[in-house]
């Protein structure tokens, strides 16, 4: 007859306690934070996955392409021809241009003003002037008066004399004409010099300051100017 075995329970300490993969499966946590750990990783790398997604996505993208600089805007230049009218009162006849008496030269009709022009010459023809309509001379003592517009406007290269009267008349008028070319009304003008300008300015400056010192000095024979014949830019 074999002899009873019996048996003794072994006691292990807890150091050599293994884990059991049993108990791991049936979800009993090993170490709580290194679970929180574990999860915070992959959380941190689902939004670095989508984030790269969207930058690659951005950059595959054609309209998402940053816009290459745009050159500047140049205007562009067209070439000008000059209008020519001759050296004399026939020879611009003949070209077709006329006179224009605010300026009282003859010009291309491209660059004429008929506005201005009848507007001066409305002006200059009133009987209300202080020494009467169309006082235009060919002297300083207004003794000898042009006879007409047509006379006035064969004398290329003579001096004619007006009043100060006419004279400012002209400035004022030939502003009216600078307005219209910045408006676009007509799109050339001549006779346009900024020391024309100038000149104009400073006349009628001066009158304002003589204004109640010697009142009759717009009625006397104090301008000149000569007729003459201008070209223009086209």
């Amino acid at each position: 007859m074999k002899p009873s075995e019996t048996y003794s329970q072994l006691r292990q300490s807890d150091d050599n306690i293994s884990t059991s993969p049993k108990l791991e499966a049936e979800g009993l946590p090993l170490n709580p934070r290194h679970d929180w750990t574990r999860n915070c990783l992959f959380i941190l790398l689902g939004i670095l996955g989508a984030v790269t997604c969207l930058i690659l996505g951005y950059v595959a993208h054609p309209k998402a392409q940053p816009t290459p600089p745009t050159t500047p805007k140049t205007w562009k230049t067209t070439s000008t021809s000059e209008l020519h009218c001759g050296n004399s009162s026939s020879e611009a006849r003949a070209l077709g241009c006329v006179f224009d008496l605010l300026t009282n030269n003859w010009m291309p009709q491209y660059c004429a003003d008929p506005y201005t022009d009848g507007e001066y010459r409305a002006w200059v023809t009133d009987a209300g002037r202080e020494l009467g309509a169309w006082a235009f001379y060919h002297d300083d003592k207004a003794e000898r008066q042009v006879a007409s517009e047509e006379e006035l406007s064969d004398l290329v290269g003579k001096h004619v004399w007006t009043t100060t009267e006419n004279h400012l008349a002209h400035c004022v008028f030939l502003a009216r004409r600078m307005h219209r070319l910045v408006t676009g009304e007509i799109t050339a003008v001549a006779h346009n010099t900024f020391a024309h300008t100038m000149h104009c300015t400073k006349a009628v400056l001066k009158a304002l300051q003589a204004t109640g010192e010697q009142s009759g000095d717009v009625a006397q024979i104090g301008s000149t100017f000569d007729v003459g014949i201008v070209s223009c830019l086209v």
